[in-house]
């Protein structure tokens, strides 16, 4: 007596081969979030001020906030990741949108 079993499976090759694609991607991902932060990672004040278009010295300000993401090298040096630095504006634009603050746009009339 033959005690074997036979499964057939039907597979469409192309689902096979999106889900491996989806597979590596997920990995490649995982070891970009790995990556230790770099000075490259990060901007100084004044890179800074010009992205978000304020002053130096408002930008030094914004970094005194616990809130805002900025870090203290050496005790004097301030840098701002860039990814806390797109978290934060995308946290301020989600706080403005739900508000009922009005904000002036600039521009010719």
């Amino acid at each position: 007596m033959d005690n074997r079993i036979t499964i057939k499976f039907e597979v469409d090759i192309t689902d096979v081969i999106n889900q491996i694609i989806q597979a590596l991607s997920t990995v490649e991902k995982d070891k970009e979030e790995q990556k230790p932060l770099s000075l490259l990672d990060a901007y100084t004040i004044d890179e800074a001020a010009k992205v978000l278009g304020v002053s130096r010295s408002y930008m030094y300000e914004l970094a005194k906030h616990k809130d805002f993401p900025s870090l203290k090298v050496h005790g004097k040096k301030i840098i701002i990741p860039k990814k806390g630095l797109e978290e934060w504006m995308q946290k301020k634009f989600e706080e403005e949108k739900g508000s009922s603050k009005v904000v002036a746009m600039g521009g010719r009339r």
